[in-house]
């Protein structure tokens, strides 16, 4: 009988002791334990971590389990939009890619100047290669030695004048395109290649270019001559576009010096160029360029285009 109260009582003292562990590892504070016993709650001595970044064994060689990082999460493919001036990689559509062609054997320029028209010409007329840029931002693309290939051969893009001076000691320099600008390639000759002008037509008085340099100069001004005679104003008036009047006319009285020195002063390259080359608009978006020679076959060729770097810019089939 002895034995079975003393195993009661051990009983009830085994439950109590567990009960006042409890209470002690729920709230060690209010039982005043320190921290260190490793009773907090918060962080306990008795704690391991089962991982490790290099795949080691945890206590008591458990095996560690791999740490996954968090990350962004990942958008499929996309095809990267950059444009020619901030990146290497040409703006382009991955199916508009040439056969023969890779991505990176693309120019930053791909179809950004492009072949506007191919002409190849014939042994009695010249031909001729236009290209346009189709940038839609103000960026400027100097195309010079930028090479065209045919089949049968082909050339680099020289420099032309960009400003011609009345002096005509205007040195070429390199062809620097705008957007909207056309560079025109012609396989006949010329004195220089150069990009045209509100004045050029009186140009072509004293120089031989084929094709002719167009004519549009800017007409007389009327307040200027107002006061000539009615026979030397209704002269002037009949005159074509940059045409070059002759004093000698018989509608010209050899006693109107005023009319003669108007005449002499005011109908040429130079003075047309004084008058007019503040003018907004006076050079034009049109760049001649002659080679001397045709690359391109009469009938049926590839040309292609290419930058200094040998990338390929744009291409023409026929």
């Amino acid at each position: 009988m002895a034995g079975k109260v003393i195993m009661v009582v051990i009983l009830i003292l085994v439950v109590a002791f567990g009960i006042f562990i409890y209470q002690v590892a729920a709230h060690p504070k209010s039982f005043g334990l320190p921290s260190w016993l490793g009773v907090n709650g918060s962080s306990s001595a008795f704690n391991f971590t089962l991982s490790s970044p290099h795949g080691a064994q945890g206590p008591q060689g458990l095996p560690s389990v791999p740490q996954v990082q968090p990350t962004s999460q990942t958008s499929p493919a996309q095809t990267v939009i950059t444009s020619p001036a901030s990146s290497s990689v040409p703006v382009i559509d991955p199916s508009q890619i040439p056969a023969g062609f890779t991505l990176a054997q693309l120019s930053p320029y791909f179809h950004q100047v492009r072949f506007e028209n191919i002409s190849a010409g014939s042994p009695y007329f010249y031909g001729q290669i236009i290209l346009y840029n189709n940038f839609n931002t103000n960026e400027n693309v100097d195309i010079t030695s930028w090479q065209i290939k045919t089949q049968e051969g082909g050339e680099y893009i020289p420099q032309a004048v960009d400003l011609y001076d009345p002096s005509g000691l205007t040195s070429a320099s390199d062809i620097v395109i705008r957007s909207g600008d056309l560079v025109t390639l012609y396989s006949s000759s010329a004195p220089f290649n150069l990009r045209l002008n509100e004045c050029v037509g009186y140009i072509a008085h004293v120089a031989n270019f084929n094709p002719p340099l167009p004519v549009s100069c800017p007409y007389v001004d009327r307040s200027a001559i107002q006061n000539f005679t009615g026979s030397c104003q209704n002269y002037l008036y009949s005159l074509g576009s940059c045409q070059v009047p002759d004093p000698s006319n018989p509608s010209i009285p050899h006693t109107d010096y005023a009319c003669q020195d108007y005449i002499e002063n005011n109908f040429n390259y130079k003075s047309c160029f004084q008058a007019h080359v503040s003018d907004p608009n006076f050079l034009s978006n049109q760049v001649w360029v002659w080679t001397g020679s045709n690359v391109v076959n009469q009938y049926h060729d590839k040309v292609e285009l290419f930058d200094r770097n040998g990338l390929l810019v744009d291409y023409y089939s026929y």
